[in-house]
């Protein structure tokens, strides 16, 4: 486990001096996601350094504190990569999983074991009290090299929070829905003859704020680019 890798602490020279590789580099609200090589391991780091000035400095942080906060809480939880630390207010640093999202995985690729390896991933994050909120996005599920699901990028990701209030309680279980929901589309487009006849029950009944929500995060994206973006 990742968790067992002992570190140095982590400084932004050290990052930068052991960077092998990039998934991704950074630019307008898009972070680098940086390979790191230490002690014979790699890591990923999660870094809004090189982003647009304004979301680096006014965005950047939040969604860093966020990510490092469900990661904390999903220690130990299989299929989720190992959070390893926070390097400063802009750059988190977790477990370096090979393997390929599936948005570059061909259909009929999956197998049976894979979707439900990947549903028991999403039940183990629920009960720690994360929904992941962004599992449409198809970057965010990966196939491993080991064959089995893991789940990336919680910088929108939803708490169920400590208190008893029947609102939030309701509220956490319809992003929990969609989560659900978002697998089961990923199994209709990658695996559609695996689908039962109970999950195609399922797609077909429609999410209650599906539609509003999706407007609402397309038109704060939209604004986040324009205001806080250079492009």
């Amino acid at each position: 486990m990742m968790s067992k890798f002992k570190l140095p602490r982590l400084s932004r020279k050290m990052i930068e001096e052991n960077t092998v590789d990039y998934y991704r580099t950074a630019g307008g609200t898009r972070p680098d996601l940086r390979v790191v090589e230490l002690d014979g391991r790699k890591i990923v780091v999660k870094d809004f350094k090189r982003s647009d000035f304004l979301f680096r400095v006014i965005v950047g942080p939040i969604l860093i504190r966020r990510e490092f906060g469900a990661l904390r809480d999903l220690m130990g939880v299989e299929g989720i990569p190992q959070l390893v630390g926070k390097m400063d207010r802009y750059a988190v640093a977790i477990e370096h999983i090979p393997g390929t999202s599936l948005e570059h995985i061909e259909q009929g690729t999956l197998s049976n074991d894979f979707h439900t390896q990947l549903r028991r991933v999403l039940d183990d994050m629920h009960a720690r009290g994360v929904a992941h909120c962004d599992l449409r996005s198809r970057g965010n599920v990966m196939l491993g090299d080991d064959g089995r699901p893991y789940v990336v990028d919680f910088a929108a990701c939803v708490y169920r929070g400590r208190g008893i209030n029947p609102f939030f309680k309701w509220l956490f279980g319809q992003f929990v829905l969609a989560d659900n929901n978002a697998i089961l589309r990923i199994k209709k487009r990658l695996s559609p003859d695996l689908l039962t006849p109970e999950e195609t029950t399922e797609l077909a009944k429609p999410l209650p704020f599906e539609i509003p929500a999706r407007v609402i995060g397309e038109n704060v994206r939209k604004i986040t680019r324009k205001l806080l973006t250079k492009y």
